[in-house]
């Protein structure tokens, strides 16, 4: 899983990731919530020649030009396209911040595979799908706000191949879990491209996927598996590496783990340490590859620490390594863990008890690191390939398709650090495809999918577009932290690793006119 988090498509909203406790889990992440990149550099070439649809645009029409229904919504109801069978089609009216669309409701014959297409009354023949998050079972809303149908664009989404977020339902259920690894994303994306044909008896012409968290390895795994139904991905706190995590969560069963509170006086101390080397002491660590931190000497008493429980997130900040040396998961940031860090024992043991041992009665009393290390990487990537590959990632930016990923430096439920450690062979294996047509955004001092002290809203959707389409570079995006109301506190540049948003010394602190990014 990756996990669940308030489900609004608008990569204008920040998604504040909450712990809804279930037997096995907490799950948080992945709505659509803000969206950043993947490796740093320049943008080369323009738009690649792809997604263009000859049999339909010739005469000099538009790419983009708008479309109009060519049938009623509800006459899609009752039919079976694909292997999906429509339950339900309906007209949702235009409200203040949404144009008016047609709702499309389907499952995969012989499961409960849901998926949802909508599809604005006026389209631009762009095609939006949407990741979920953690263990999945819904289906992600479109929240008060949207980008991609404020931008006319077929938005897509699916409850990852069943209705449980607990989890619960892949135990001893391979086909489940074989759809919620990855093969449930090319379901949704036939399916919804299909209906938008019937609807406006046109094809699409540009392609995206979105997501964050489960929704972020999603993105990866449409890119490395399923390239050529997409121009591109922007992949939000991703992992390629779940084994690692898997491993990374059920180890803190073992360790002395901090209740919430001392878990954010350690945060706390951290700030205090760290704060100032961006130039700003505004409560963010954004210059967080700088911060030499050590939870073991830097908490104060008053924090009550013991020994154990210091130690406990000392490990979980540390690199984890087998006996050989070798980094399986690079360890977290400096967010505060009072959110996550209780849950992380639960998660791994559900993933252990639900998808890879297929035991619901285990118990990590006795689990090793280096033990079970080869049954887990076997069966998560091995047989049900969770992970995007870096052949597959690397290929699909050689073909001049784009990846945007981006991570929060406070995600304290899956490491930004890994994210980037990871991504590195990747960038590599593409060579000079991976500067052109990929970005890396790491966005300081925010959380799992958002929250955190952090700037966490921002629009990565409609760069990517202009990227694609226009071949415009989506350089350096600005970052805003709202109040509850939706008015701005301040703002700060979405910068590419390994730059950081570092104060110039003058001016207000809360304007992102006064930061550059900087890798010193």
């Amino acid at each position: 899983m990756i996990l669940q988090t308030s489900e609004r498509p608008s990569l204008r909203v920040p998604l504040a990731c909450f712990v809804a406790a279930t037997a096995l889990i907490a799950a948080c992440g992945g709505g659509s919530g803000n969206t950043l990149p993947a490796s740093s550099g320049t943008a080369g070439g323009g738009a690649p020649s792809v997604g263009t649809d000859p049999g339909t645009s010739g005469g000099g029409e538009s790419l983009t030009a708008d479309v109009s229904p060519a049938i009623s919504c509800d006459s899609l109801a009752g039919q079976t396209i694909g292997d999906v069978q429509v339950t339900g089609a309906v007209n949702v009216p235009a409200t203040a911040t949404l144009p008016a669309y047609c709702k499309v409701n389907g499952t995969q014959v012989g499961t409960q595979h849901d998926i949802e297409v909508r599809l604005p009354d006026v389209w631009q023949r762009r095609f939006v799908q949407q990741g979920g998050g953690g263990f999945d079972g819904s289906i992600p809303s479109v929240g008060t706000t949207n980008v991609a149908l404020s931008q006319h664009a077929v938005l897509t989404a699916n409850n990852g191949g069943h209705r449980d977020r607990s989890g619960a339902v892949l135990l001893n259920n391979p086909a489940v879990v074989q759809l919620y690894a990855h093969t449930a994303i090319n379901v949704a994306t036939k399916f919804g491209k299909a209906v938008a044909e019937k609807y406006y008896a046109k094809t699409a012409s540009y392609s995206y996927y979105q997501g964050c968290s489960n929704g972020g390895r999603g993105a990866l795994n449409a890119a490395a598996k399923y390239g050529s139904d997409f121009d591109a991905v922007i992949a939000g706190a991703p992992t390629r590496n779940l084994p690692g995590q898997i491993e990374q969560w059920t180890r803190a069963s073992a360790l002395a783990m901090p209740s919430s509170t001392k878990l954010a006086a350690v945060n706390a101390a951290a700030v205090a340490k760290c704060d100032a080397l961006d130039g700003a002491n505004d409560g963010i660590v954004s210059n967080w590859s700088a911060c030499q931190f050590d939870p073991t000497t830097d908490v104060s008493a008053a924090a009550g620490l013991t020994a154990d429980e210091a130690s406990a997130v000392k490990a979980l900040m540390t690199d984890l390594k087998l006996v050989d040396g070798r980094t399986i998961y690079s360890g977290f940031g400096f967010g505060s863990m009072s959110q996550w860090g209780p849950a992380y024992a639960s998660l791994g043991v559900g993933h252990m008890r639900n998808i890879v041992l297929n035991d619901a009665s285990w118990s990590p009393t006795n689990f090793n690191v280096d033990t079970y290390y080869p049954t887990i990487a076997g069966v998560i990537d091995g047989y049900y390939g969770f992970s995007a590959s870096v052949g597959g990632l690397a290929d699909y930016l050689k073909t001049g398709k784009k990846i945007v990923i981006w991570h929060g430096s406070d995600d304290a439920l899956l490491s930004h650090k890994d994210t980037i450690r990871t991504w590195e062979p990747v960038a590599a294996s593409a060579g000079a495809a991976a500067p052109a047509n990929s970005r890396l955004y790491i966005a300081a001092g925010v959380n799992h999918c958002g929250g955190g002290p952090g700037a966490d809203t921002f629009d990565l959707l409609t760069p990517t577009m202009a990227w694609v389409e226009e071949g415009t570079d989506p350089g350096t995006p600005t970052a805003t932290k709202m109040n509850s109301s939706g008015a701005t506190l301040f703002s700060r540049p979405l910068c590419q690793y390994p730059s950081y948003p570092k104060y110039n010394g003058t001016g207000d602190i809360n304007s992102v006119s006064n930061y550059q990014c900087s890798a010193t």
